[in-house]
């Protein structure tokens, strides 16, 4: 094997164990665990490992919302996480009567 070959499979194995510890580029980290919201009906609904840092709609409004993930999340009233809400803080659980939730964001 040439000087070459074994300095392109070293760069090879560097890039590669690289990529490997820090994680590939367009991950998006994601809040471990399951939310889980009820809406007006009383239907449950869960997501699992909800992305970091994108809205998510519900659906329909919320009357309950349940952070079992290790990070806490924005709700909002819109559909588009522009109306803040209030933050449901990771562990806990809201319940809501007047206003209600439309949308969440982690991170």
């Amino acid at each position: 094997m040439g000087v070459r070959a074994r300095a392109g499979r070293a760069a090879l194995t560097l890039v590669t164990s690289i990529a490997l510890v820090t994680g590939l580029a367009g991950e998006s980290p994601a809040a471990t665990g399951t939310l889980t919201y009820t809406d007006a009906q009383g239907v449950a609904h869960q997501k699992v490992n909800p992305p970091d840092g994108e809205c998510a709609f519900f659906g329909s409004p919320a009357v309950r919302v349940e952070n079992a993930t290790g990070t806490d999340a924005a709700l909002y009233r819109d559909q588009n996480c522009q109306d803040f809400l209030i933050t449901v803080f990771k562990g806990t659980a809201l319940t809501f009567s007047s206003s209600k939730p439309q949308s969440i964001k982690f991170g």
